[in-house]
């Protein structure tokens, strides 16, 4: 749609501009954003269990779960904003996710994982990716 002389391009309720095609920004701020909730996930269930009498098993069971609905719920909101490529979105959004952590993993914890654990928590991230952009394009 050509917007007259003047006037802004865009939607009636919006001056924002929807980004044609896949944006690796876009992909990026999500996983950004995937990366810092599931760091403030971490920080909560650590203190719970401190201050609770919780067993301390239960922090891997928090994180593995809380990843997944994490990933979901951002490859949601990227895709439900950009309106498309939400599958596209979920597998760049839960790969970056899952190489990112896995940095972090082997810098502040230098035994570096196996390859089948890597393997295993890409195969996950990818999944929660897709499931939430899916949805969040159809919803």
């Amino acid at each position: 749609m050509v917007s007259p002389p003047g006037r802004r391009s865009g939607g009636r309720w919006s001056s924002r501009q929807m980004e044609e095609g896949f944006s690796m920004r876009v992909a990026g701020r999500g996983v950004v954003w995937a990366v810092g909730l599931a760091v403030v996930l971490a920080l909560l269930a650590s203190g719970v269990v401190y201050v609770t009498s919780l067993d301390e098993r239960i922090l891997s069971w928090v994180v593995d779960v809380g990843s997944f609905v994490i990933l979901g719920l951002s490859s949601f909101v990227t895709a439900r904003r950009q309106a498309g490529y939400g599958l596209v979105y979920g597998l760049a959004i839960g790969g970056g996710y899952a190489v990112i952590t896995l940095f972090t993993g082997a810098l502040l914890f230098p035994p570096v994982p196996g390859f089948g654990v890597f393997v295993r928590r890409l195969g996950f991230s990818l999944l929660a990716g897709a499931i939430g952009g899916i949805l969040g394009v159809n919803a």
